[in-house]
């Protein structure tokens, strides 16, 4: 009967992306199973890839100062008399 281990994904991640190996050598070296390995790594690359975001709107600044939508350089202003479904509608016209 095999045992059941935990590990610490994330930091297996990190370590996997600094060492330079191929996903083979690197769970040979950590004792890992090579399919269960990938099989984590392309879950996690899933979620990252989303284009979805949680976007948390406080009311009371938006009723006074607008929205702005802000992506790395680029912003998106909209008046304080833009409705937040309206809003809502817009981000999701730009994922």
């Amino acid at each position: 009967m095999s045992k059941r281990r935990t590990y610490n994904w994330p930091q297996l991640f990190a370590e996997f992306e600094r060492s330079g190996l191929s996903q083979v050598e690197f769970c040979k070296q950590h004792d890992l199973n090579p399919k269960y390995f990938n099989l984590k790594l392309s879950k996690l690359k899933a979620q990252e890839d989303s284009a979805f975001a949680h976007v948390v709107v406080q009311p009371e600044l938006y009723s006074r100062q607008g929205l702005v939508l802000e992506v790395g350089n680029c912003k998106v202003h909209c008046p304080p008399a833009m409705s937040i479904p309206s809003f809502v509608s817009l981000i999701k016209s730009l994922a």
